[in-house]
């Protein structure tokens, strides 16, 4: 009997030892929808979270530790032949009135959203050099302009910046 018992238990520890371990969870879902402006990401970029998602307003800011920064989205009214290349020479014109404002450039981009433009500068606020980068596009669903800002402190990480905000353009549905 005493035999039959360890023979059992041993069965079912080498059972329980070959099972396969549970699959792991999957990722947690990182797509994020805003009905008043019209427009989904797919997924929120890696580096970005959610912070505001209610009514018309959708921000998202770093995760990184330390990091600083907002990104934001602007939805403009409907209307016939939204001119990009205009929203892009206003910014411009914006970020030259600010104290210290120097227009540091833009270029056109193209991809599945069809022409964008991103249009980028530097400006003080108070005792900080603070850098804005927006990419001006049509709306996905309608002629309306979209714009996506990113405003973060000036630092040698530009071109990460403005990476991470084409990342968003890429999820953008």
């Amino acid at each position: 009997m005493r035999f039959r018992m360890i023979f059992v238990l041993v069965l079912v520890v080498s059972t329980l030892s070959c099972a396969e371990p549970p699959p792991p969870p999957p990722p947690p879902d990182t797509s994020v929808e805003n009905t008043e402006l019209g427009i989904a990401l797919a997924s929120v970029p890696e580096g970005l979270r959610t912070t505001l998602n209610e009514g018309s307003s959708l921000e998202l800011r770093p995760t990184a530790e330390g990091a600083d920064g907002l990104v934001w989205f602007a939805v403009g009214p409907e209307k016939v032949g939204v001119n990009l290349v205009a929203a892009t020479q206003s910014h411009q014109a914006q970020i030259e009135n600010l104290p210290d404002g120097e227009y540091k450039g833009g270029e056109e981009l193209q991809g599945d959203f069809g022409v964008a433009f991103y249009s980028r500068g530097i400006f003080s606020e108070g005792d900080v050099t603070v850098e804005e980068t927006v990419i001006y596009l049509i709306h996905p669903t309608a002629s309306r302009q979209l714009e996506i800002h990113y405003r973060y402190p000036a630092a040698n990480d530009s071109a990460a910046r403005v990476n991470q905000l084409i990342e968003v353009l890429a999820e953008l549905e």
